[in-house]
């Protein structure tokens, strides 16, 4: 967190929102099965000091609204095709990285226009980093994404895929560390 905080505080980043996924629920389940005063401080706002790093905390399955696009963790529908999934049931605008791959799909509702988007993950994906998939090949990409919002609430979403550590933004190359 000391590493992304250092980051947005270049770039003057005042809103700051924490969407608490499946991994760092874990944390909390330990509290709750172990319910002692010693243990608190292993409840994800608390472990990594949400608040006084100036987050907003969305706990697991609870949905940010910015605009018109909602934000959560991506947990509560999958399969192959899970963007149209979240589409389908959801009926709305919807980002998320739960199942690590990049994904988009498209549907028209009564409404107008709806998208669902997977932005991959970050993690690292070497073979010894993930020793626990049993060298099982996964459909995982990193990637991030640019949305634009405008005044009446719409947005716009620039999907930022980054390959071996490289990508282009507005035709430069940015090499990670």
């Amino acid at each position: 967190m000391d590493i992304i905080d250092e980051a947005l505080d270049k770039v003057n980043v005042k809103e700051k929102h924490f969407i608490e996924g499946n991994h760092e629920d874990w944390l909390n389940r330990f509290y709750e099965e172990n319910p002692h005063d010693a243990f608190s401080r292993y409840k994800v706002k608390n472990a990594i000091k949400l608040e006084e790093r100036g987050y907003e905390y969305h706990p697991i399955g609870k949905m940010l609204r910015i605009g018109k696009l909602y934000f959560y963790h991506g947990h509560l529908y999958g399969g192959i095709y899970h963007t149209r999934n979240h589409l389908l049931k959801l009926g709305c605008n919807i980002m998320y990285g739960h199942w690590h791959d990049i994904q988009q799909m498209s549907v028209t509702h009564i409404t107008g226009p709806k998208s669902a988007w997977s932005l991959g993950c970050l993690k690292d994906m070497s073979r010894d980093s993930n020793a626990w998939l049993g060298g099982r090949s996964v459909n995982w990409g990193h990637a991030i994404a640019l949305v634009d919002f405008y005044d009446d609430g719409c947005f716009s979403v620039n999907v930022i895929q980054i390959i071996n550590g490289r990508t282009t933004l507005i035709g430069k190359l940015i090499k990670g560390e």
